[in-house]
């Protein structure tokens, strides 16, 4: 079983930490009349301020940890067993934590074996439901988008001769999409994988793959598929409008849902001259 990919960009590595972090804090709150562990709370200055502190140091602990995470996963291929113990490891830290300001807090409770055993179990739960949570959705938009390339994959098959497929690898070799250029829109970095923004059954849907920017651009040359910006590459046959503003540019596409795409100061030559050459809709 693969770590699901959107579960490891930066965006959803950093707001994981911000969820667990609330969600503990309503759980913490609803639960604290009812269990002999819990002690934080807002019924004095001390107690407000020790709480506040704890809830800092293990969101700044936290965020180290995904930092660090993302920095590994960026260099190699993170296996389930190596997310799960650095998930565990996330464990021990909130946990130790809670037990080291417990100990610290004034008039707090007393630190029994079996308080410890009970501090252990909360943690735990606190944090398996919001990463369980984080998880299932996680997979649920792995699995959304392996089933809109098996549709497209139908459909290239019945693709007439003469369409132009591009095939599209990731950065282990390994081809993960054959895509008509004519239904190709846009493609977007993101983190350490490239988002590809394709029509399927008149819908835009994207797919996530594992490939550097440059590496895609280089699979995409003598296409009309064109490097627009640092994180952007463009179907320049899909461009509806074009607005030139200076040294740089906004490209409109003909697909409804498409967003606007950004043209930077360091490509916009090239594009204008691309696109007037097109004779496209333009706007100064």
């Amino acid at each position: 079983m693969e770590v699901p990919k959107f579960l490891l960009r930066k965006k959803y590595l950093l707001e994981s930490v911000f969820f667990v972090a609330l969600f503990s804090f309503l759980f913490m709150l609803l639960y604290q009349p009812f269990s002999a562990t819990v002690w934080f709370g807002f019924s004095s200055l001390s107690k407000a301020l020790t709480t506040l502190s704890f809830y800092l140091t293990a969101i700044a602990g936290l965020l180290i940890s995904k930092i660090l995470l993302y920095r590994i996963f960026a260099v190699r291929s993170l296996t389930l067993p190596l997310y799960l113990g650095w998930i565990g490891g996330e464990y021990l830290l909130v946990a130790l934590l809670y037990i080291l300001f417990s100990n610290a807090f004034e008039g707090g409770p007393a630190m029994t074996p079996m308080w410890i055993v009970r501090v252990f179990f909360c943690v735990s739960l606190i944090l398996a439901i919001p990463y369980v949570m984080i998880w299932l959705y996680s997979a649920y938009r792995v699995k959304n988008e392996e089933l809109n390339l098996m549709k497209l994959n139908r459909t290239t098959h019945e693709e007439p001769e003469g369409s132009k497929l591009l095939h599209l690898y990731d950065n282990n070799g390994v081809q993960k999409m054959a895509i008509d250029e004519e239904t190709l829109y846009y493609v977007e970095s993101q983190d350490n994988y490239v988002r590809i923004y394709y029509e399927l059954e008149g819908k835009l849907v994207s797919y996530m793959l594992r490939c550097k920017t440059q590496n895609l651009e280089e699979m995409l040359s003598a296409t009309s598929l064109v490097r627009c910006h640092r994180s952007h590459i463009v179907n320049t046959k899909k461009i509806k409008l074009y607005r030139k503003e200076h040294d740089h540019a906004t490209i409109f596409l003909s697909h409804p849902s498409a967003k606007p795409i950004p043209v930077s100061k360091s490509y916009f030559r090239a594009i204008t001259e691309l696109v007037e050459q097109r004779q496209p809709t333009t706007e100064a």
